[in-house]
């Protein structure tokens, strides 16, 4: 597999990957399970299919680990790229009712695609959770993940979450395998723009701990790290940037590659 966190310049371009992801012909989740994000469920699953080939280096036999796959928004486009393979996909989440549609919708159509509900606390979208996400195990094996996502995930995760995630990252890739994952990153170019008020999310460019709510009567609603501090969490986890981080255009009217910020990550 190629380790490498770029793909060649053959790869194909994004008018064909998403010309591609747009032949899936499967159901479309119903409105009520949409209980996370905004945007159009289409046209943003297969933005995400493009950042993960084209940034991420993903190839169709590639492994995938989805952390946080809702109603698969990613997992829907994928099925058009990846290859039929016993463990091409793995999905997990803590919407019961989203996993119960994922694997009765495209586990039950597309072999090597399967999703797991894990019981996860979280003070939005699982208050009455029995697991500690701080301690869980993901549900793969060690060295089995040649690409692991987690789309707009961190942005609703404190730092010990977050950085017990990154550990468990690094104990399911295989060698070469990166982590694609977004993030509301408080770099000074952020917080400049926050100052000047042109951000939709009321961050505070004054709060300069290592991490901040925008809405703290509503945990988990909408965080953001500092960026030293999520390169040293990943440090700690045996994981290092593979590429420059990408600005969103979350703290303003700079615009970005994509809302959140990217980061790609790689074994140290």
């Amino acid at each position: 597999m190629n380790a490498q966190p770029s793909p060649p310049a053959a790869s194909p371009t994004r008018e064909a990957i998403e010309a591609l992801c747009a032949t899936v012909d499967l159901p479309r989740p119903p409105d009520s399970l949409h209980n996370v994000g905004d945007g159009d469920f289409d046209s943003i699953g297969r933005e995400f299919v493009w950042h993960l080939v084209h940034r991420a280096g993903l190839r169709p036999r590639d492994r995938v680990l989805d952390i946080g796959c809702g109603v698969g928004r990613l997992a829907l486009p994928l099925t058009a790229y990846l290859a039929p393979g016993p463990l091409a996909y793995r999905g997990f989440d803590v919407s019961a009712p989203a996993i119960a549609w994922c694997a009765a919708t495209i586990g039950a159509a597309c072999p090597g695609f399967s999703f797991s509900r894990l019981d996860l606390r979280h003070p939005l979208y699982n208050p009455s959770g029995a697991v500690d996400p701080a301690t869980t195990d993901f549900p793969a094996e060690d060295g089995s993940v040649d690409v692991a996502a987690a789309i707009s995930v961190f942005t609703h995760l404190p730092p010990p979450v977050i950085q017990h995630y990154l550990c468990e990252v690094r104990r399911v890739l295989a060698a070469g395998g990166r982590f694609f994952c977004t993030a509301f990153l408080l770099t000074p170019a952020a917080r400049r723009q926050l100052e000047a008020g042109e951000g939709p999310l009321p961050f505070r460019a004054a709060d300069t701990g290592q991490w901040q709510e925008a809405y703290p009567d509503y945990p988990g609603a909408a965080t953001a790290v500092d960026p030293a501090w999520f390169e040293a969490a990943a440090a700690a986890a045996g994981l290092r940037l593979a590429a420059p981080i990408l600005p969103g255009s979350w703290p303003g009217a700079a615009p970005g590659e994509s809302f959140q910020d990217i980061c790609l990550l790689e074994a140290a």
